[in-house]
């Protein structure tokens, strides 16, 4: 799609179509974006039905996470949850969710007036972070529904959670299917981990963690239990149907990128999160919460990209970090919490960017 767009952004071809602005140029930074920014015209293909070129990226997309199939999403992965959750959970049916969930779960519920199931995190006492969904969890909420003579349609749980902790997939996903529920996996933060292919949907925002644009994501299906053309008629209910071909671009983009240069990439974060992490043994009074969390409050496993940072000694809370990384240090965090500061880190960051973090970490635990 790349070429094709930069072939049109070059010829004489005039357009007497959609959007307005019609590829001028304004003499501002967005002179690239108005080239490239086109409608559904003559070969250029069709997100609603796609048979080319989009068509390309969704099986690009299949194939780089090991999916049955794959779907587009410019409306971010809050499209790829709605869709899934009302194409799997009829109207008015049971419907098994983590509390934790996304706001668009919640919406989901709503829309489809589910009788609603809640799965409970832990809380990690040291850091008062919210923790993630066990198999233990699911088997104990699962029970209480079956004695009730009823099954969850559906069940979503969140892993990654925006903090970095992974829950058990596999043991899940074999727990459901001996029932026949199928699992909804909201990955939106997860799009640069390998593929969980036990979920029966997986929904990934490849802006969040890999290069591409801001709103795209795909929704990976796999399985007998989730049925991909049900799916995509609901995708299309809830997305745009005017998507954006810079959006869509961007995913080819981000695909060419991982498949040229992931490994090396991903190497090369591991080996600053490394560094990052071993910090844990000079800081006296920041702390980083590590992989030690693993095999405790239900956490399977921990994404080191997200790194949460937290005061020991209490003195200062998670906004008052925010801060101090943001106006001293120019680093902007993704977020804070009472207790905690979110640095979310990915294949695309750089060593000045990594060395500006580690000089930071450095100073203000120093003046503590």
């Amino acid at each position: 799609m790349i070429e094709e767009l930069d072939r049109l952004a070059g010829s004489d071809i005039y357009p007497f179509h959609m959007p307005g602005h019609k590829r001028q140029r304004t003499d501002t930074w967005l002179d690239e974006a108005y080239l490239h920014d086109i409608t559904e015209i003559d070969g250029f293909d069709d997100l609603q039905d796609p048979k080319d070129l989009i068509a390309y990226i969704e099986r690009s997309l299949a194939e780089y996470y090991g999916a049955d199939r794959a779907f587009l999403s410019v409306n971010g992965s809050t499209c790829g949850n709605l869709a899934a959750i009302t194409a799997l959970v009829p109207h008015g049916d049971c419907f098994m969710m983590d509390r934790g969930a996304h706001r668009s779960v919640y919406n989901a519920s709503i829309l489809g007036d589910f009788s609603v199931t809640f799965l409970e995190r832990q809380v990690i006492e040291e850091n008062g972070l919210a923790s993630c969904i066990s198999p233990g969890e699911v088997d104990e909420r699962l029970s209480g529904i079956i004695k009730k003579g009823d099954l969850p349609k559906a069940v979503l749980i969140t892993s990654p959670t925006y903090e970095g902790f992974i829950t058990d997939i596999d043991s899940i996903a074999d727990m459901l299917h001996d029932h026949g529920i199928p699992l909804i996996l909201d990955s939106a933060h997860g799009a640069h981990l390998p593929a969980y292919k036990k979920a029966d949907v997986a929904v990934v925002s490849l802006h969040k963690t890999l290069p591409a644009m801001t709103q795209v994501s795909a929704i990976l299906v796999n399985g007998p239990l989730a049925d991909p053309e049900r799916i995509k008629r609901y995708i299309n209910i809830f997305q745009t149907t005017s998507p954006s071909y810079i959006l869509m671009s961007s995913a080819e983009k981000c695909l060419g990128i991982m498949k040229e240069r992931g490994i090396g990439l991903k190497r090369s974060l591991e080996e600053r999160l490394d560094r990052t992490y071993s910090l844990n043994g000079s800081l006296m009074n920041l702390y980083l919460t590590g992989p030690e969390v693993t095999g405790r409050y239900g956490i399977y496993d921990f994404d080191r990209s997200k790194i949460n940072i937290m005061d020991r000694t209490g003195r200062k809370g998670g906004k008052e970090l925010y801060s101090i990384f943001r106006e001293r240090y120019r680093l902007q965090p993704e977020k804070y919490t009472e207790r905690t500061c979110l640095m979310m880190s990915g294949v695309m960051d750089t060593e000045e960017g990594f060395e500006r973090l580690w000089q930071a970490l450095k100073e203000t635990d120093r003046d503590l």
